[in-house]
């Protein structure tokens, strides 16, 4: 890992445009760009998240002809996820790929994507983020320094527990591993949990030993972490979207010919098609292991989904203080849009 905010030197520029250069008007060849693509997770496992990332490589590289290359450096090997923001917005790193989570501290206004229960299906949230929403969305990395190149939602995240959540009774005193995240931990406190944030590394340990009843995350680290070991129940509370986001440097990506741009966007489109259509199969493959290594799977009923629902408003609310009344109602309005 690469500390210091300004601790990128061996990568040289974030975008290395080689000494190929020539007469103004030169055509496309004449100028060869090397872009790094930095993420915090994994680069095992075959997840989407790291196939999605090779894709974009693959796309990139063929578009241009070779006259783009781009380097991945998953698994922390520039930095955690807000160490790597940094670098890009300085221009150390030319793209990164992670969730809205480590954003917000950068960009206040993705804390929207904190409030619970805001979209029916994953369907329904690839809908908001398109149009006039999409066009917010930009605005709010702009203002970072980021051009934002792909936005994903590619998973739920899930509750796993060691007793059945079936009505909002069940969720009275459960302790909950969450997040180190205000908004989240209102959102377990509102349903009457104890949430208890705690280091994801010593979470399988503390569910084994009962230290905390439950937990949540989406199913391929659930699965991954071999969670259904230590938890007897999985509830589908589908409670916040997984967000996966490409940021590049603005000035940077601005710099760049129209028709480097042009391959950039293009390619990023297809990696988000791709993306959404794996993360939506292996959403169901890995909800199907889990129910045949013996977890109880349950889905809210009506009057639970209710409760969740009225737990969120809480965390609305919060969120609108904070951030303001029209970043959330943007998104409301979008994705009430999106449903019909």
């Amino acid at each position: 890992m690469i500390n210091g905010k300004r601790g990128f030197v061996f990568l040289g520029l974030a975008a290395v445009l080689t000494v190929l250069f020539g007469f103004a008007g030169e055509s496309m060849a004449a100028k060869k760009y090397t872009l790094q693509l930095a993420g915090a997770y994994p680069s095992t496992g075959g997840t989407p998240r790291a196939l999605a990332t090779e894709k974009i490589k693959e796309l990139v590289e063929a578009k241009s002809e070779g006259n783009i290359t781009v380097n991945i450096y998953l698994d922390s090997q520039l930095g955690g996820d807000r160490e790597i923001l940094e670098g890009c917005q300085f221009g150390d790193i030319s793209m990164v790929a992670q969730t809205t989570a480590p954003q917000v501290a950068f960009i206040p206004e993705l804390a929207v994507f904190d409030i619970p229960m805001l979209f029916d299906d994953l369907d329904v949230a690839r809908k908001t983020f398109v149009g006039p929403f999409r066009a917010e969305l930009n605005k709010w990395y702009e203002k970072a320094g980021l051009k934002l190149l792909l936005f994903e939602p590619i998973y739920y995240r899930e509750t796993t527990s060691s007793r059945a959540l079936e009505k909002i009774d069940d969720f009275k005193g459960l302790k909950i591993r969450t997040m180190e995240n205000e908004y989240h931990m209102a959102f377990w406190k509102a349903l009457g949990a104890n949430p208890t944030p705690l280091n994801f590394a010593e979470l399988y340990v503390a569910l084994q030993q009962g230290l905390v009843d439950a937990q949540e995350n989406p199913y391929e680290i659930i699965w991954a972490s071999k969670f259904y070991e230590v938890q007897k129940y999985l509830t589908n509370t589908h409670h916040i979207a997984f967000i996966l986001s490409v940021t590049m440097n603005k000035d940077m990506y601005d710099g760049m010919p129209d028709d480097y741009k042009a391959i950039i966007d293009e390619s990023m489109k297809e990696a988000s098609d791709f993306l959404f259509d794996l993360a939506k199969s292996k959403n169901d493959e890995m909800l199907a292991s889990l129910e045949k290594v013996g977890m109880n799977v349950e889905t809210p009923n009506a009057e639970l989904k209710a409760e969740l629902k009225k737990a969120a408003a809480t965390v609305e609310n919060m969120i609108r203080k904070n951030v303001g009344d029209g970043v959330v109602d943007s998104i409301i309005k979008a994705s009430e849009s999106a449903k019909k």
